[in-house]
C-alpha cells in the first residue's frame, strides 16, 4: 500500500509530465532532521526534481489556516503546497514547457536582471543582490501559476508559514519580505489569500509607500491573471532590466546588511555570513550560471544584442564563453580521422551447410537442420552487424603551437578597414585579430572532436612589444586562453629566442600568422629559420607579401595568403587538419 507521500509524489509526476517536462525525474524524500520543513529544486542538466519534508510536516495546523482551508475546499494541504511549489519552480524556466512564459527562462536574463539590480542598491547593501533579483523573478512568475492552474493556495500557505516561522524566532517580518508579498497580493491574491496573510503585516509606514511607488512606476494592474491581456505584459523580457532596477530601488530602504531569513519559496540557501549573500539552490538558474552552457549563453546573448559585456562575470570568462560557441559554428568540413568497418557479432539464424559453396571451418557442430537429405550441421546465416570507428595511429600527435601570433596594433583593425562592433569584443567582431581567435579556437574544437585533444600540449605566442609565451598542460588550457585574450596591439617586434625555448622538447606543429612586416627581422631570421625546419610548420600572411612571408617560401615553408577574416578562420583549421592527418594512417 502506498504512503500518502508516495501517493502525492505519483500525482505530481503526471503533473510535471503534463507541463511538458517528461525528461527527468521527480523524487519526495522525508527526514526526521531538515533545514526546512519543505524546500524543492530542479537540476538544469537533467531536469530532475527533489523536494525535501520535514516528517510529519502540515503546512495547516492553526485555526485560521484550517479555516482558509475549508473555504478554498483544500482537502490535503501538504499536496497542495508540494504541488505549487514544484509549479513554482518550474516556472522560473516556462509554464508549461514551449509557452517561453518563465522567468527569468535562461542564464542571460538572470545575468541582466542581476545586473540591474546591483546598480539599484547602494554598496551596503549589495549582499541582497542575489535575493532581491530572486524576489523580482518570483513577482513575474507568481501570478502566472495562479493564472495557469487556477488558484495557487500551496503558495500562500508557503508564505503564512515563512512568516509564522519569523514571528517567532525574530519577533517581526523583514520589512522588504513584507513588502514582497504585499506586492504579490496586489497581483494575484483574492480575499481569502489576503486575510490569512494580514496577521503577519506591521504596516509600516515605509513598506506601505515602497508598495503603492512600486506598484505605480511599474503600472502592476490589481488581479492581473484576471485582465484581457492577463500575465502576458509581465513576460516582455526585455523590459526586466528596467524594471527589476525599479524594483530593487523602491525596496532599497527596506533592507538589511543581509538577505531576510524568510524565504522567497521553497528554495534551499546555505553559507550565509555577515554581508554575504547565501547560496540559493531551487530553481536551478544559480547552478545554471556557473556551467559552460550558462556562460555561453550570457556572452553569445550580450553579444548577439550587441550590448556590454556583463558586470557580473569576468571579462575573460566571458570572451572565452563567445569565443567556444563562434568556433562550433564555423563551417570547415572536418574529416573523421578514423576508419569504419563492419563487424560480425553473433549470427541471428543457421541453415543447413552447403559443401560447394561454404568454409566447412565455420561449421556449427551444436546446431543441426532437418533437410530433405536428413540432418546437417548448422551454417551461421544472417549475422547481427555493427559499425565499428577505430582510430590506428602512431604512439603521439605532436603538439599544437600557434607559435607567432602578430598582435601588434594593425591585426586590431579589419582587412577591409572595419574592425566591426567592439561593444562587446574589444578588439571588433571583424578585426583581423578577431578571425585569428576564432581559428585559434576551431583548432582547439576540431583536436576536440577527433578525440585526440587530450594527447597534445598547447602552447601560444604572441608577438608586439615583447614576445609572449603560454603552453598549458594535459589538464587544460586556461592559461594559453587568457594569453590569447590579453593582446597588447603595440609594435611588431620578434624575439626567437623565447620561441626556441618553446618549440624545445617534444615534437610540434607550429603555424604562424601575421598581417605586415616584423620590425627586427633581419636580426631573428637565422634563428627562426632554425626552429621552423625542426617542426611541422605553415605560416599564413594575411594581405601582401612580406619579407617575412618570402623568406619562408625561399626556405620551401608552405605559406598561404588570404584578404577574408572568413578565409583566415577557415584555412587555420584546415590547415591543423591536414597535418594531423598526416599522424593518422588508415
Amino acid at each position: 500500500m502506498k504512503t500518502k507521500t508516495q501517493e502525492i509524489e505519483q500525482k505530481l509526476n503526471q503533473e510535471k509530465n503534463r507541463l511538458g517536462l517528461v525528461n527527468g525525474t521527480l523524487k519526495i524524500n522525508e527526514y526526521d532532521e531538515t533545514e526546512h520543513n519543505v524546500s524543492a529544486s530542479i537540476d538544469p542538466k537533467n531536469w530532475n526534481i527533489k523536494i525535501d519534508l520535514r516528517t510529519g510536516f502540515n503546512p495547516i495546523h492553526d485555526k485560521r489556516q484550517s479555516a482558509y482551508a475549508r473555504k478554498k475546499k483544500i482537502s490535503d494541504g501538504l499536496e497542495v503546497l508540494v504541488s505549487d511549489i514544484a509549479s513554482h519552480e518550474i516556472a522560473h524556466w516556462q509554464l508549461p514547457y514551449g509557452s517561453e512564459k518563465g522567468c527569468p527562462y535562461d542564464t542571460y536574463n538572470h545575468d541582466k536582471i542581476l545586473e540591474a539590480v546591483k546598480s539599484a542598491l547602494p554598496s551596503d547593501k549589495q549582499g541582497n543582490a542575489g535575493y532581491m533579483a530572486n524576489a523580482f523573478e518570483d513577482l513575474m512568475i507568481n501570478p502566472r501559476c495562479k493564472e495557469y492552474k487556477g488558484d495557487s493556495p500551496g503558495q500562500t500557505l508557503f508564505w503564512d508559514n515563512e512568516m509564522s516561522l519569523a514571528r517567532e524566532k525574530e519577533k517581526r517580518v523583514s520589512p522588504v519580505y513584507e513588502a514582497f508579498v504585499k506586492l504579490n497580493m496586489h497581483l494575484f491574491g483574492d480575499n481569502l489569500d489576503k486575510a490569512l496573510l494580514k496577521r503577519h503585516y506591521s504596516n509600516d509606514k515605509r513598506i506601505e509607500q515602497a508598495v503603492r511607488k512600486t506598484i505605480s512606476e511599474l503600472n502592476l494592474p490589481e488581479n492581473i491573471h484576471l485582465t484581457q491581456e492577463g500575465t502576458s505584459m509581465l513576460f516582455n523580457k526585455p523590459d526586466w532590466s528596467r524594471m527589476a532596477g525599479i524594483f530593487a530601488k523602491n525596496m532599497a530602504d527596506l533592507l538589511e546588511s543581509s538577505p531576510p531569513s524568510e524565504r522567497l519559496s521553497a528554495y534551499s540557501q546555505e553559507g550565509q555570513g555577515q554581508g554575504q549573500e547565501k547560496k540559493q539552490t531551487g530553481n536551478g538558474i544559480e547552478q545554471k550560471l556557473g556551467t559552460r552552457d550558462g556562460k555561453e549563453k550570457i556572452a553569445y546573448g550580450r553579444y548577439s544584442n550587441r550590448e556590454r559585456q556583463s558586470t557580473n562575470i569576468t571579462s575573460y570568462e566571458q570572451l572565452d564563453a563567445l569565443y567556444r560557441r563562434l568556433a562550433r559554428a564555423i563551417p570547415v568540413n572536418v574529416e573523421a580521422m578514423t576508419r569504419e568497418q563492419s563487424l560480425n557479432i553473433s549470427p541471428l539464424t543457421f541453415r543447413a551447410f552447403d559443401k560447394e559453396k561454404d568454409d566447412i571451418a565455420k561449421i556449427k557442430t551444436s546446431k543441426l537442420i532437418l533437410t530433405d537429405q536428413g540432418l546437417e550441421f548448422g551454417y551461421a546465416k544472417e549475422p547481427l552487424t555493427v559499425q565499428s570507428r577505430s582510430k590506428i595511429q602512431r604512439k603521439s600527435f605532436p603538439d599544437f603551437k600557434l607559435v607567432v601570433l602578430d598582435n601588434s596594433g594593425s591585426m586590431a583593425q579589419g582587412i577591409n578597414g572595419n574592425k566591426g562592433n567592439t561593444q562587446f569584443i574589444p578588439w571588433g567582431d571583424n578585426s583581423k585579430y578577431h578571425y585569428a581567435l576564432l581559428g585559434f579556437y576551431g583548432i582547439e574544437n576540431f583536436l576536440q572532436m577527433q578525440g585526440i585533444s587530450q594527447y597534445i600540449n598547447h602552447g601560444l605566442s604572441l608577438f608586439s612589444n615583447q614576445t609572449r609565451y603560454k603552453e598549458s598542460d594535459y589538464q587544460g588550457i586556461d592559461a594559453v586562453r587568457k594569453l590569447a585574450l590579453a593582446p597588447e596591439f603595440g609594435n611588431t617586434n620578434l624575439d626567437a629566442k623565447t620561441l626556441t625555448r618553446a618549440l624545445s622538447g617534444r615534437e610540434s606543429f607550429a603555424l604562424s600568422i601575421s598581417d605586415g612586416e616584423i620590425g627586427n627581422w633581419d636580426s631573428e631570421k637565422a634563428d627562426f629559420k632554425n626552429l621552423a625546419e625542426k617542426s611541422y610548420f605553415a605560416h599564413i600572411q594575411i594581405g601582401r607579401k612580406t619579407q617575412f612571408s618570402r623568406d619562408l617560401e625561399s626556405w620551401n615553408m608552405p605559406v598561404f595568403y588570404v584578404n577574408k577574416g572568413e578565409d583566415l578562420t577557415k584555412l587555420m583549421v584546415n590547415t591543423a587538419l591536414s597535418t594531423y592527418k598526416k599522424f593518422t594512417r588508415e
